[in-house]
């Protein structure tokens, strides 16, 4: 007892140091900010109105790096289904505490002061111009980034799906009065729920239920030897090598039969890729798990590719594991190999190449896993660091 309270007074004091250090890091963001603000408008002598015309759909990491890098330069258009950037790897911390969602939201009209944003779904893509439900907007230069989303095969109210921080935020009232959970998946995301959740809340009977022979398979022996025994040490039951495949009221199945009763269901597999909007038009360029193809350069790709589509973020039909930072080299990339083409120099055009990314894995608040490559750290620091990592993040909006 005595030791937890130390590490909550510990991770309160980093906490607290973490918001000042990156309290002057904004500030002077936003002094860069100004700077190229400046150095733009003196700069460069087109009207806004003769700018080439960028089009971004889709505003997590990716879409929202490149709308910041591009507006001052070029007519930008931002299409998101929501009008809102979110910290998606801090998101599963809203079942426990809401109003944690401010910390990790904030509007796109907050932090592009000059990018026009439609809240809308894109339905479709032509040669130039992107198809809304009600209009259709022209672009010279096109950036998807439009993510992946949960394929839910329920659709009752009894499965929920992970994917939003407001999804999530919305049954904090409703867990507190439950008794029996399920969560489907084991992989990071269902790791880290189901931890969450027994890390806040005593009493619950939390059960995952996994394909596979070991929770997320790619990592670490470490790693997940780590993670099971925090897990049991918490009362959650493993179930591996089956799928959920169907439900009767709180009754769920599994292929092998075996039956989970449970109030609550939270689905955290099956991601696929949201990229239906491009198939009509370009049908070669779709894989065949449904990511977008694209050249080293990220200009979409099938038969042939095309010069003005780009492809970044967890649509990207890339090899790696899909993650925030994947999403931001892309999007680092795409902005500069469009400048490239618009100033007529493509042997400055940079490739993208996958590379190992470091991965933070929360296991409640005080405690966390640093995984790169083949080796591990677990406990206290890796989850102070991943607190840093949201507070580097969000300063830049």
């Amino acid at each position: 007892m005595i030791a937890l309270l130390l590490l909550q007074i510990i991770f309160f004091v980093g906490y607290y140091v973490m918001g000042i250090i990156f309290g002057l890091f904004k500030i002077f963001l936003s002094l860069m900010k100004f700077k190229n603000l400046a150095i733009s408008t003196l700069c460069n002598r087109i009207p806004i109105e003769d700018r080439k015309k960028v089009v971004i759909v889709g505003g997590g990491f990716s879409g929202s790096i490149v709308a910041q890098k591009l507006e001052n330069d070029y007519q930008v258009t931002l299409i998101d289904t929501k009008d809102f950037f979110e910290f998606t790897p801090s998101i599963l911390r809203t079942i426990v505490e809401p109003q944690h969602v401010k910390k990790i939201q904030i509007l796109h009209s907050h932090y592009l002061k000059h990018t026009n944003v439609i809240q809308k779904e894109v339905l479709g893509v032509q040669s130039r111009e992107v198809i809304l439900d009600d209009r259709s907007v022209e672009f010279d230069y096109l950036v998807i980034n439009s993510g992946s989303s949960y394929n839910s095969p329920f659709k009752e109210s009894s499965v929920v799906s992970s994917a939003r921080a407001n999804t999530l935020r919305e049954n904090y009232y409703h867990i507190r009065k439950l008794k029996r959970i399920l969560i489907i998946g084991g992989g990071i995301v269902g790791v880290e729920l189901a931890a969450e959740i027994v890390d806040h809340f005593k009493g619950k009977e939390v059960t995952i239920v996994h394909s596979q022979s070991k929770l997320m398979n790619r990592f670490p022996k470490k790693a997940i030897r780590y993670t099971e025994e925090f897990l049991q040490k918490r009362g959650v039951k493993l179930i591996y090598n089956e799928r959920v495949v169907a439900h009767r009221g709180q009754t769920f199945i599994t292929d092998q039969g075996s039956e989970i009763i449970a109030e609550q269901a939270f689905l955290c597999t099956g991601i696929a890729p949201n990229s239906n909007f491009i198939k009509n038009s370009y049908p070669d360029a779709i894989s065949e798990n449904g990511y977008i193809k694209a050249n080293d350069q990220l200009q979409m790709a099938g038969t042939t590719f095309y010069r003005n589509i780009f492809v970044s973020g967890d649509v990207l039909h890339v090899r790696e594991e899909k993650l925030a930072q994947t999403a931001e080299c892309t999007a680092s990339i795409v902005v500069n190999n469009i400048n490239a083409m618009e100033s007529r120099c493509e042997n400055k055009m940079q490739s993208y190449k996958p590379f190992a990314k470091p991965v933070l894995i929360s296991l409640g608040k005080y405690t966390a896993i640093f995984v790169y490559k083949d080796y591990s750290i677990t406990g206290f620091l890796p989850a102070l660091l991943k607190q840093a990592v949201e507070f580097k993040t969000m300063v830049r909006y």
